[in-house]
C-alpha cells in the first residue's frame, strides 16, 4: 500500500482532522482535488469508495452524510508471500471502514455539522494508529472484524475511478518525504489554531464575566436607591 496521509472533511472541503508524517506538497494537492470533488459533488453516492490516481499515488475516499473520508497510499507493488498477501484496495476500503467507525463512535453527528475548520484535531491521533495498523497489512480490521467479510457483506461498495474528471495537463507531480522538522511545524500550526480558538473562547467568557458583574452592580444601585427613596420619604412624611 501503504497509507502515507488522511483526513476527514465536512461538506467536502473543510477539514477537521487530518495525520501524516510526511513532508511534501501532497497537502496542496489534496487540497486542489477536495476542491475538484466539491464541484462534481452530485456525482457521488453516499458509501461508494471513489478512487483517484496520482502519479504514483493514489487518493481514495468515502462521502457518508457530508462527510468526506480520505487516505492517499502509494500504488506499491511490494512482493510478499501469498499466503501473507491481501488485496491493497480491500485494505484501502477496511481502513476508511474503520475511519468512519471510530470517528462517528467517539463524536456526535449533531455537534459535527456545527464545527469549524480543524475543530477534532484531537483525533488525528486516532487517524496515526489506525494508518500504523494498516500498514502492516491485518488480517482484521481495526475493529475486528475479518477484512474480506467486512467487504463482501457489503454488496453495494463500488471502487469508482474518478480520472476522467482530472485534466492530465493540470497533474503536478507529487513529492512525499519524511521530515520530522516539516512535522513539527504542521504540529506548531495545528496548535497555533487550537490556540486561538481557546483565546476567542476565554475572551468570551471574559465578557461574559464581565457582564454579570455590571448586571448585579447595577442591580445592588437600583435596590440601594430605591431603599433610600422609600425609607427617605417615610421620614419627609413624619416632620
Amino acid at each position: 500500500m501503504p497509507i502515507f496521509y488522511s483526513l476527514i472533511a465536512k461538506n467536502y472541503d473543510l477539514i477537521l482532522s487530518e495525520y501524516t508524517d510526511y513532508a511534501g506538497n501532497f497537502q496542496q494537492i489534496t487540497r486542489m482535488l477536495l476542491y475538484k470533488i466539491k464541484k462534481i459533488g452530485q456525482n457521488h453516492v453516499n458509501n461508494n469508495i471513489f478512487c483517484i490516481p496520482y502519479d504514483n499515488y493514489q487518493y481514495n475516499y468515502i462521502i457518508t452524510d457530508d462527510l468526506l473520508y480520505l487516505c492517499m497510499s502509494f500504488k506499491d507493488n511490494i512482493n510478499i508471500s501469498q499466503k501473507n498477501y491481501l488485496d491493497e484496495n480491500i485494505l484501502i476500503c477496511a481502513f476508511l471502514f474503520d475511519l468512519r467507525k471510530f470517528f462517528l463512535t467517539q463524536y456526535n453527528y449533531a455537534d459535527i455539522k456545527k464545527a469549524k475548520s480543524y475543530e477534532y484535531q484531537d483525533f488525528d491521533n486516532t487517524i496515526q494508529l489506525l494508518i500504523e495498523y494498516y500498514n502492516v497489512r491485518p488480517s482484521f480490521t481495526k475493529s475486528g472484524l475479518p477484512v474480506y467479510n467486512l467487504i463482501n457483506e457489503d454488496k453495494n461498495i463500488i471502487i469508482e475511478n474518478l480520472n476522467k474528471y482530472f485534466n492530465s495537463d493540470e497533474t503536478l507531480n507529487m513529492t512525499v518525504f519524511q521530515n520530522e522538522a516539516y512535522n513539527i511545524q504542521t504540529v506548531t500550526k495545528q496548535n497555533k489554531v487550537l490556540l486561538d480558538y481557546n483565546k476567542r473562547k476565554e475572551k468570551i467568557e471574559q465578557i461574559k464575566t464581565i457582564i454579570k458583574l455590571l448586571t448585579l452592580l447595577i442591580g445592588f444601585v437600583l435596590v440601594l436607591y430605591l431603599f433610600v427613596h422609600f425609607f427617605g420619604n417615610k421620614e419627609n412624611i413624619r416632620h
